[in-house]
């Protein structure tokens, strides 16, 4: 059974009119038209707009043949219809309703209408989000025109907001693709009933946007347009370049294996012997559009922000420079449906890994969802400037997409930095502190905890088994000598939660941030480093242990065996970690928990500066 705005698909036929003189032809032939618009909507849910016939939707609706022709030319006009007044009792209310006048709250609760109303009807907003585009451009220009409402009725608000009057207007387009996009996944993949968590979690995204603190420009040229077909090398290849040609100037549901293998210049027997049919060649076609250009131009930046901004230049300027490959991934994967969105989906996952390499630890969405819906909003934005200008005009769209990607992430300032290019500026190694170190047995305690995740006081004092003051005393200790600090994604009323300046970070943490923060940061524990040492030397302690360990160990490494030191290193560092639980656990036991004495272990792995000719070697 599938629910649809006009009746349960079982009970569509139970709605058929009694005959009789007394019902007026208007009555009957609307009955007859509702009733086969909810046998649109359960139709296609189940089996997807191109494999639904006429036949299905009389025998779901009870409507008969003849009737049906006498309504319809044909299953694309019926289709249509159908998608009208889905429009009309669906998209139209969530326009037209009028709400506070504050932004933030219209805006939440016309989103949270459209999703409640998605949830309920999941088969009629499949449709519309997913189906109308393999029905052709025809019934997907409803929607889109519907779209383009939302877009400008967003742009008109945001315009209206003392707040966000200054964002650029692509937001509003952003921002509508981004919660398509999020909807549209959740309905393909039958999580229907996610979508007003789905969208409370958008909302909050989308109000993180501040308008840049400089006015965006593209000086951009328009790159060259290759021989995309000429590239191409085996028969596979051929294929689906000759594939994305032909789908630039039809549609999915047009382009037939005959004319790919014509295209081509091949016989279709040899093109049926790489793919057995055409929407095998749509997968294909989508896997074989590679991102590749964006992940080795993301590693080049100095930093998380600026990787981005290189990245998604790079990925812009490919798509430029290939229309129909711009087009395959932007429109022709849209006429696919849901196999053809879902493998696209699969295929943006290692650009989503970029994004959350530069988002902060806390945020107000998942981060899943966080990547998603960036790249989703991007992907339509870039949609609609093809649209309006060509694949040309992409490139050109790389500060916008620059800034949407990074805003909610690192705030407008340094957002606007890196879509000027400007994230990469080293600061000044010299702003080093020399952090006094803790003396007292509560503070090493203390900070041995929060150097591996951020704890309230409460957690501290019962983990460590301190009274409250002790903590207190402790950690404000710890925060004046700049060791401990508050985190700043404590949310307003609660109590603070401290972290420790120094916290333990895997790689992920270390490629997020910049080549100048880590340069900063180790600049401060090699500066806390030498002073321990050298304070222990003084104190005669350095030497004091005949069980200590000094060693150092010139290597000669590939990029494997640097991976296989930083694993050994990371294990290490584990077992110290775990020493100390064990150590505390035991001095708690018996009593002494304030006995023993302090110790560092100080674990390093770096590639030294290069030598120069006749000052030896280190292989």
């Amino acid at each position: 059974m599938v629910v649809t705005p006009w009746g349960n698909s079982e009970t569509l036929r139970e709605r058929m009119l009694t005959p009789g003189p007394s019902k007026p032809p208007e009555s009957v032939a609307d009955n007859q038209r509702q009733r086969l618009f909810g046998a649109m909507v359960a139709s296609v849910a189940e089996c997807g707009y191109a494999d639904t016939r006429i036949a299905d939707l009389v025998d779901i609706s009870g409507v008969s043949l003849r009737s049906f022709y006498d309504l319809f030319p044909d299953k694309e006009a019926c289709f249509v219809a159908t998608v009208e007044a889905l429009v009309r009792s669906t998209i139209g209310p969530v326009l037209e309703s009028q709400g506070p006048a504050e932004w933030e709250l219209d805006s939440k609760r016309r989103l949270g209408t459209a999703a409640s109303l998605a949830a309920a009807q999941p088969g009629a907003a499949r449709l519309c989000l997913v189906e109308t585009y393999a029905a052709g451009p025809t019934v997907g220009g409803l929607v889109d025109e519907a779209t383009v409402r939302m877009e400008t009725l967003v742009r008109e608000r945001l315009a209206d907001s003392p707040r966000w009057a200054g964002l650029p207007p692509e937001i509003g387009t952003f921002a509508i693709g981004a919660i398509f996009e999020t909807f549209r996944s959740r309905l393909i993949d039958g999580h229907a009933h996610r979508l007003p968590e789905i969208a409370e979690q958008v909302a909050s995204l989308l109000l993180l946007y501040e308008p840049p603190v400089r006015p965006l420009r593209s000086a951009a040229r328009p790159p060259e347009i290759r021989p995309e077909e000429q590239e191409a090398g085996d028969h596979a290849e051929r294929a689906l370049r000759a594939f994305e040609a032909l789908l630039t100037g039809q549609t999915f549901a047009e382009t037939t294996m005959e004319q790919v293998a014509k295209r081509a210049g091949m016989s279709v027997r040899t093109l049926y012997a790489n793919f057995a049919g055409r929407d095998e060649l749509m997968l294909a076609a989508i896997d074989a559009a590679t991102w590749a250009p964006a992940l080795p131009a993301y590693r080049r930046g100095a930093s998380p922000a600026e990787g981005i901004r290189i990245a998604i230049t790079a990925l812009l300027g490919l798509l430029s420079s290939r229309p129909n490959l711009a087009h395959l991934l932007m429109v022709a994967a849209y006429e696919g449906g849901a196999p053809a969105l879902r493998r696209r989906s699969e295929a943006l996952r290692p650009l989503e890994g970029m994004l959350l390499r530069a988002a902060p630890a806390k945020l107000p969405v998942p981060r899943a969802l966080l990547s998603e819906a960036l790249l989703g909003g991007l992907l339509w934005l870039a949609r609609r400037r093809m649209a309006e200008a060509g694949a040309k005009a992409l490139l050109g769209m790389a500060p916008i997409c620059t800034y949407i990607a990074l805003a909610p992430l690192l705030g407008a300032e340094q957002a606007t930095d890196a879509a000027e290019g400007k994230s990469y500026r080293r600061a000044p190694v010299d702003l080093v502190r020399s952090l006094q170190v803790p003396a007292h047995p509560h503070e090493v305690r203390l900070l041995s905890m929060l150097s591996q995740s951020p704890l309230s006081v409460e957690e501290l004092a019962e983990e460590a088994s301190l009274s409250r003051a002790e903590a207190e005393a402790a950690i404000a200790a710890l925060e004046e000598a700049g060791i401990v600090e508050q985190a700043p994604w404590t949310e307003t009323g609660t109590p603070p939660i401290y972290q420790s300046a120094w916290p333990v970070w895997g790689t992920s943490e270390w490629e997020r941030r910049s080549q100048a923060e880590r340069e900063r940061l180790s600049a401060e524990i090699n500066l806390a480093m030498r002073e321990e040492i050298d304070e222990a030397v003084t104190a005669g302690t350095f030497d004091l242990h005949p069980e200590r360990f000094l060693v150092r160990i010139p290597l000669w490494v590939d990029q494997q065996g640097w991976e296989e030191i930083h694993d050994a290193l990371n294990l290490s560092m584990e077992e110290c970690m775990s020493i100390q639980r064990r150590t505390r656990k035991r001095l708690e036991e018996g009593g002494a928990a304030s006995r023993g004495f302090p110790a560092r272990v100080h674990l390093v792995s770096f590639e030294p500066a290069p030598r120069e000719p006749g000052r030896g070697s280190d292989r």
